[in-house]
């Protein structure tokens, strides 16, 4: 017992101080740094994508719905029930389309207010062949 202890001392004695990096993979996403993340830009980067995929989703459900009542109204035959049903139907996509576009613009006008020009919703990006 005596002589592992012994070793032990020996060996922290020689040892060399080093310091290993230890890094954050969720900070080093998306060009993201310390300064970034400390800073809120990070959380703001974040919250872009995640906002744009649920605009994307809901912009996808409102031109459904918006067809399917379409398609329910020429198809009803002049039948009252479904009728009322397909207008009701695209009623409401365009009243969720109002509530994304007014959501949309609402949250841009809040981002400009408290984060100025790091958060970006409105600067769209386009898909292209080159891209």
């Amino acid at each position: 017992m005596k002589k592992l202890l012994t070793a032990l001392v020996l060996f922290s004695a020689s040892a060399t101080q080093t310091f290993a990096a230890v890094t954050n993979p969720a900070v080093g996403k998306l060009g993201a740094d310390a300064t970034a993340a400390n800073s809120g830009a990070t959380f703001a980067v974040y919250f872009v994508i995640l906002w744009r995929a649920i605009i994307m989703i809901g912009g996808l459900a409102v031109i459904i719905m918006f067809l399917q009542g379409g398609i329910e109204w020429v198809t009803s035959g002049g039948d009252k029930g479904k009728l009322e049903s397909a207008r009701n139907r695209m009623t409401q996509s365009a009243i969720g389309l109002f509530v994304l576009v007014s959501s949309f613009t609402l949250i841009a006008y809040i981002s400009k207010l408290f984060f100025g020009a790091e958060f970006q919703l409105l600067q769209l990006v386009f898909p292209s062949a080159t891209k």
